[in-house]
């Protein structure tokens, strides 16, 4: 009998889209929220790949890989950008008491499938405590409770480095307790 572990990701790995977000929520117009990113070092010079969910998509997509044996070449993507109609949905958001996050998920029973969607965060989830360029990972592990895996500031290198050991310190075979 093979047990499932973990049975959905969720995720925020893109710290540029959780700053800019964040700025919109306080009232930013889109082209100044991705300036002030641009400044602080956060964005890159085209953040077009962010702003789009590629980049979260292909975090989650190699974490899926990773975590379920998926071949990351087959994983459909869908993907919703941040585009100029967030900065309402940002401030509406805030004034529920919630924040908006582009949230990558992926779930065991849906294989080979990475949904990127703007949802709000309610107080209480690991992704609504996120503080600007901040990243975090949700594993749904039913049995054991969720795994969360976070922080770490937008640092192109760092974070890469980052996400794929923590990946593989939670997804690796253990032996004796799990």
């Amino acid at each position: 009998m093979c047990i499932r572990v973990c049975e959905s990701i969720r995720a925020c790995p893109n710290g540029t889209v959780t700053f800019v977000l964040d700025r919109l929520a306080e009232g930013d117009s889109l082209p100044a929220a991705i300036r002030e990113a641009q400044r602080r070092g956060i964005a890159e010079a085209d953040p077009s790949s962010d702003l789009s969910g590629a980049d979260a998509a292909t975090k989650v997509r190699l974490l899926a890989a990773l975590t379920w044996g998926w071949d990351p070449a087959s994983v459909e993507v869908r993907a919703q950008a941040v585009g100029a109609d967030a900065a309402g949905a940002a401030l509406g958001a805030r004034s529920r008491g919630r924040r908006l996050r582009a949230v990558a998920s992926a779930h065991a029973d849906r294989p080979l499938l990475v949904h990127v969607r703007l949802e709000e965060a309610e107080p209480g989830d690991p992704l609504h405590a996120l503080a600007g360029p901040e990243k975090a990972v949700v594993f749904g592990c039913p049995d054991a409770g969720d795994v969360i895996v976070s922080g770490g500031r937008s640092s192109p290198l760092g974070a890469a480095l980052a996400l794929v050991k923590d990946t593989i310190e939670v997804t690796a075979p253990r032996s004796g307790f799990f």
